[in-house]
């Protein structure tokens, strides 16, 4: 468009459309408002006519907007897969991605709902039809219980997803690849790894099962591997490669009699439990690190920000409802959050802070 043309508007737009201006705004939102075949046209003859949007217009706009809308609260669902309605509510991490979740969608104009997927493994179109009744578009999907994986995956994969926005937690739901938010694990080993560095512990000892790594894409055995590559003078020794398949206390004994490590890293209160029956001092004999420290708990170790997670889980998934970009629609991309290290009692002190 040459320089001396007037910029192409959304009112130019609608006066060669012959429509309103409200409409060619909400046709270029990709608003499900608009007929699809309307919608089309209208950005078809956008790029025709060289149009550009001001970013700092639209900005402003999208800011105005959501403080209009917060009011209305439209509903988002949090599809859960355990054998009882509300085991979920039992751990740590499913309440806190919910809390995030809740919280900041209340404050973008939607509030969650909770859906137990055991109500409809028979029928999951069932629980499709549902959704769509109580004009929900947009769904976030915890973790998969690890003792029905199987079923419920296969529950899942008999839903369509295709009127919904969706947006996952972690690695378990395999099909469909959909957009999903995690921890970032190797980060998490990294970090944790320098921390016992900085506190004088050479001799570390993983103690992290097959499934527990196997659960997360083998992420923490990636860890302790850059880990190891990065900090040469630790010497990382996995307790699940030494003790050829026997997960158990007497196994645990036995290895840590054998190898001596001088700080137990862990993601389980009952590899704690374990530490504790050595009957070593902690942390003055033998250290303790947890790489998913629960909240108020007495630990050394990682935070993994579960809340955190719940809130870029709906904030990603509320751009993708507004943006009526529906699951087959939607690039399989992976958001990491990073953990914060939190001081607790089950380590020495770190007298090398730089």
């Amino acid at each position: 468009m040459p320089e001396s043309e007037s910029p192409v508007t959304l009112q130019t737009i609608a006066d060669h459309a012959g429509v309103t201006r409200a409409l060619v705004s909400m046709a270029l939102r990709d608003s499900p408002k608009v007929a699809s075949a309307t919608r089309e046209r209208l950005q078809r003859m956008a790029r025709e006519l060289g149009y550009r949007p001001n970013p700092m217009v639209r900005a402003l706009m999208t800011s105005l907007r959501a403080r209009r809308e917060a009011t209305c609260s439209a509903a988002l669902g949090f599809i859960t897969a355990f054998l009882k309605r509300d085991y979920w509510k039992n751990f740590q991490t499913y309440p806190e991605y919910f809390e995030g979740a809740a919280k900041r969608g209340m404050e973008l104009g939607y509030r969650l709902e909770h859906f137990w997927l055991g109500d409809y493994t028979s029928h999951p179109s069932r629980l499709e039809q549902v959704l769509l009744a109580r004009g929900i578009r947009g769904v976030l999907v915890p973790p998969l219980s690890q003792d029905r994986a199987g079923t419920w995956a296969h529950a899942l994969n008999n839903m369509s997803f295709k009127d919904f926005s969706v947006v996952t937690f972690g690695y378990s739901l395999e099909k469909p690849n959909l957009p999903r938010v995690c921890n970032y694990h190797i980060q998490t080993v990294e970090t944790a790894m320098r921390q016992l560095a900085q506190r004088g512990y050479r001799r570390i000892g993983a103690v992290i099962s097959e499934k527990e790594t196997r659960q997360v894409n083998m992420l923490w055995s990636a860890g302790l591997e850059v880990a190891r590559m990065q900090m040469p003078e630790l010497k990382i020794m996995e307790f699940s490669k030494q003790a050829k398949g026997q997960w158990s206390e007497q196994a645990f004994r036995d290895w840590f009699a054998r190898r001596k490590p001088e700080v137990i890293v862990g993601l389980t209160l009952e590899v704690w439990g374990w530490v504790q029956r050595l009957g070593r001092h902690i942390p003055n004999e033998l250290g303790f690190l947890h790489l998913d420290r629960p909240r108020d708990a007495i630990f050394s170790g990682m935070c993994q920000n579960t809340t955190k997670l719940g809130i870029a889980a709906v904030e990603w998934l509320a751009n993708l409802v507004e943006g009526n970009v529906q699951c087959e629609k939607s690039e399989p991309r992976v958001l990491l959050i990073a953990s914060d290290f939190v001081e607790g009692t089950t380590l020495r002190k770190n007298t090398n802070k730089s």
